[in-house]
């Protein structure tokens, strides 16, 4: 007979996850000194040591205003909350999922919580007042009219190949 011990234990031990999270920050580290964009630094989904991930997003300028596509997957739009000033926005959120089934005995039970924070900074003066966000399929798409419009020129040159 095989005795069941009542423990909860990680899949991965401690020390490999302290490796792998030292190695993203070493990454991270790197990129932030070296790679700058013009919005800021280059991001990638990361949790903290407060399970906060950084979500991933896109962002276009189309002319009069800015379109920002964030992806929050699992997170419901009513536990979001979006701020926005006039030169950045910022998202948070959070999902919860803990359902205790009675009778299961789990062998993992590795779903549970993560929070989500991003502050987005925008390169021109946006209106606060007049920011759109809609959620479809885990995603959330932000519109933020610009203070001054800014005429995209789509003119283009053939340049010769000597």
């Amino acid at each position: 007979m095989i005795k069941k011990e009542n423990r909860t234990s990680d899949i991965v031990p401690r020390k490999i996850e302290d490796v792998f999270e030292n190695f993203r920050k070493d990454i991270e580290s790197i990129y932030s000194r070296w790679w700058k964009f013009p919005f800021g630094e280059i991001s990638f989904p990361t949790l903290s040591e407060k399970d906060t991930l950084v979500p991933l997003c896109d962002m276009e300028d189309k002319g009069d205003r800015y379109e920002v596509q964030v992806d929050v997957p699992g997170i419901e739009k009513d536990r979001l909350n979006i701020k926005a000033t006039k030169n950045s926005v910022e998202i948070e959120g959070e999902q919860k999922e803990k359902t205790e089934e009675k009778g299961k005995d789990y062998v993992y039970n590795e779903r549970s919580y993560h929070s989500i924070y991003r502050k987005i900074p925008i390169p021109e003066e946006i209106i606060p007042s007049q920011i759109e966000a809609k959620m479809n399929n885990g995603i959330l798409s932000i519109t933020m009219p610009k203070k001054t419009p800014t005429k995209i020129e789509e003119e283009s040159t053939k340049v010769e190949i000597n």
